[in-house]
Order: structure tokens, then sequence, then C-alpha cells
């Protein structure tokens, strides 16, 4: 009776095709045909490349980590990513920091204060010069000069580059200036002036 003929397709069960859909595609699979990775959160991304990455820390930092993520374990991804930044254009990377430091566009100063450390460490000469005459921009007060120093300490010892960019934060502060810093910022993260002083030995210019 061609009143009541259904087609057979309504009557085959669901296909494993139907499971291939590229507009609709569960978070933790990866969607046909695009560039995703792996997330934090079980799920998948698209994926960014280094110097967005470098961006996102110099400007968010990973304070706290996520609630899928550790501090630790962002730190070490991001730090990752800012090495291979600084292995491919290390001045680039000094100039995208001092930009973001003295923009004010991050609630912290530390992720720069990282990145400077970073590039003091695993830069080329251009890079550590850069980084060298960039540093009082984006070590402004005492509590920046301390936690760099801090910073520097994980990965790197101290040599000549250090003393120098230490002598050079106080000889080109002005007498005024150096006085309220060594009232207002005695010490932070167990570093004082006494001890950078000990250390960079520096000696005012005449």
């Amino acid at each position: 009776d061609g009143k009541n003929y259904t087609p057979d397709v309504c009557l085959y069960p669901k296909r494993d095709v139907d499971h291939f859909n590229t507009r609709e595609t569960p978070q933790n699979k990866a969607i046909p045909g695009r560039h995703m990775v792996a997330n934090s959160a079980g799920g998948f991304a698209f994926g960014v490349d280094d110097w967005t990455r470098l961006d996102r820390f110099l400007i968010l930092g990973n304070e706290g980590g996520s609630y899928y993520a550790t501090e630790r374990k962002l730190t070490v991804d991001n730090a990752k990513a800012v090495v291979r930044c600084i292995q491919q254009d290390g001045v680039r990377v000094v100039n995208r920091l001092t930009e973001i430091s003295q923009a004010g566009r991050a609630p912290k100063n530390d992720p720069a204060l990282f990145v400077l450390a970073l590039c003091s460490k695993f830069g080329d000469l251009a890079t550590k010069h850069a980084a060298f005459e960039a540093f009082g921009q984006v070590v402004r007060i005492g509590t920046h000069l301390f936690k760099f120093n801090e910073e520097v300490k994980g990965f790197r010892g101290r040599g000549r580059w250090l003393r120098r960019v230490n002598t050079s934060w106080y000889n080109n502060m002005s007498a005024d200036k150096l006085a309220y810093q060594a009232v207002k910022y005695q010490q932070r993260e167990g570093w004082s002036h006494r001890d950078l002083l000990r250390l960079s030995k520096p000696v005012p210019p005449d």
C-alpha cells in the first residue's frame, strides 16, 4: 500500500559515519582537519604560537595556576615557550617585555622580570645587550631589583653581566631617588640593598 510506505533508510540503525562531524565535535575530541592541541582540562583547543603565548604570559602571568593546571606546570610550559622565542629573536622579546612593562598592561611586573632574567641566561650577545639597555626601564624600583635577582639565582651564576646591571641600576639613579628606594624598599625576596651592594660593588661615577 503506497500510503503506508516508509523509506528503508529510516529503519537503519545510526551508522558509524554519523560520529564523524566537523560541525559538532565533543570537547574531548579534536575537530577533524583543524590544528588543535590537548589542553589541561582533558579536551582540545586551538593551539597558539609561542609569540602569542609570550604576550599572554607577560600580561596575565600564571599566579595560582588554573582549575586544571598547577602554577608550577604553567610556569614550566610558559618558560619553555619564552626560551624558544628568545632563541628565535631575543631582541624582539626584550622589546616586547619592555613595552608591556612600561605601558602598565600587566597587573604585576613579575612576568616581565622573569622573562628579562631568561633573556640574560639564554639570549645571544645582542639579546643580552638589549636586556642591559632596557634594565632600568623594566626594573624601576627596589622591589623589582630584588625580584629580578631572585629569579636569576634559579638558573644562572652571578657573573659579570649581572654585576654590571646591578651597578648601573644604582649609578643611574639620583641621590634623592636612591635614598627613597633604600628607605622604602629595604628588603624583599630575601634580598637587601646591602646584599646587592656587596655583590655588585658599584663605584659612583666621577
